[in-house]
């Protein structure tokens, strides 16, 4: 997984890459996206059936996180952990460990 910080390069990666948001941080008072580019070769053939489902899923984790709806983060990242080939797992377990 690559991790970015350009909301603008995020975009235009959208079209041929899955791009998912991370976190946001607070640098020098300004917000601050990150963002991941997950390799499309991490992602197997039985994935890409699932993958709109699996970044809608995503999708959610981060708004539950946003708004520290953590028993929802917990229960979105047993179906998380996994997909993607597994490139962000990681993140959901840290944002776990937090949450705990």
């Amino acid at each position: 997984m690559q991790i970015i910080w350009d909301a603008e390069a995020a975009e235009k990666l959208k079209g041929a890459h899955t791009v998912l948001e991370l976190e946001t941080f607070m640098v020098k008072d300004k917000p601050v996206t990150t963002y991941c580019v997950v390799p499309a070769e991490k992602i197997g053939l039985n994935e890409f059936v699932t993958l709109d489902q699996n970044r809608t899923m995503h999708a959610a984790f981060i708004e539950a996180f946003k708004n520290n709806n953590f028993k929802l983060c917990e229960d979105l990242s047993t179906h998380l952990i996994g997909k993607f080939g597994g490139e962000l797992d990681t993140f959901y377990e840290e944002i776990l460990k937090r949450i705990r």
